[in-house]
């Protein structure tokens, strides 16, 4: 009797732990066509974009290296000191896109609680200021660039 409880407690453990990760997950990858979704400004006119769907391996890469982006200065602030301090405290939202020299993965994020449909469109905002910030990583360099902190209201 007292093997059957513990197993039976054990396996509810076990499911409520991974009902509050998939709770706690705060990134999620949009389908390829996504990338048809994303802000003109964000690109040269020239670029002809492409999609792609990122491994699971990719986005590993991705979530080890994200405090890189602290590092980044954004496009856009001039001498400004604002940085993006802990971008996994971020909900994210990735998409991969083609340029003709490379795959990218487009990382969206934003620090408020996800809209009902984030894991399925992309969720645009303007302004915001730090709560809200793009930027690409390579999976081949393992590298973010081109930082974008919305604007200021």
């Amino acid at each position: 009797m007292r093997a059957s409880r513990f197993m039976g407690s054990c396996l509810l453990f076990v499911l409520v732990a991974a009902t509050q990760a998939q709770k706690e997950q705060r990134w999620v990858i949009l389908p390829p066509g996504a990338a048809n979704t994303i802000p003109v400004k964000l690109f040269d006119d020239s670029i002809h974009l492409g999609s792609w769907q990122p491994s699971q391996a990719d986005i590993d890469g991705l979530e080890t290296n994200l405090k890189q982006v602290s590092t980044l200065k954004p496009t856009g602030w001039g001498s400004s000191p604002v940085r993006i301090e802990h971008p996994e405290r971020y909900y994210r939202q990735y998409i991969g896109m083609t340029d003709p020299r490379q795959r990218l993965i487009y990382v969206n994020a934003f620090c408020n609680e996800p809209p009902e449909n984030w894991k399925a469109q992309l969720y645009i905002v303007m302004d915001g200021w730090t709560c809200y910030w793009q930027a690409f990583y390579n999976p081949t360099t393992k590298q973010f660039s081109n930082l974008l902190i919305n604007g200021r209201a």
